[in-house]
């Protein structure tokens, strides 16, 4: 578990056009990969803001399956009826994570659903050009 000490996850808002970034800023347990989620939600429904730009290359562990169904079932629906939008995520991860997800068939190169829409990258500037596609700047 974390301690106030111990930060695991920033999360930052820019606006104009809108985009929330959250980073991992270590290796993640899955209560904190759960409780980072539940920290992006809180920001994006102060803000509004249904971009996120998401690093995670800082986490090296794939989870169990019940995390990711838990993640496309029901906390990104739940997001998409929170913001009244559909979600749009870029995930950042290093190159041997996202091998392994994909390995594991637990992440596609891209997702599109009709609650969410995502899409898995190796660096930020292609993630940038795929989000670019989607942003738009809120009022």
């Amino acid at each position: 578990m974390s301690t106030a000490s111990e930060p695991f996850y920033a999360v930052r808002y820019q606006p104009a056009p809108a985009l929330l970034r959250g980073t991992v800023l270590r290796p993640l347990s899955t209560l904190e990969f759960t409780e980072a989620c539940e920290m992006l939600l809180a920001a994006a429904r102060e803000h509004r803001c249904p971009y996120w730009l998401l690093d995670g290359r800082a986490d090296v562990d794939v989870r169990p399956p019940d995390v990711y169904e838990w993640l496309s079932d029901e906390f990104l629906p739940r997001v998409h009826r929170v913001l009244g939008r559909v979600p749009t995520l870029a995930f950042i991860a290093r190159p041997e994570f996202w091998n392994a997800l994909r390995a594991r068939s637990y992440a596609s190169p891209l997702v599109i659903a009709g609650t969410f829409r995502a899409g898995w990258f190796t660096e930020e500037c292609a993630a940038m050009q795929w989000l670019t596609n989607y942003r738009t700047v809120l009022p």
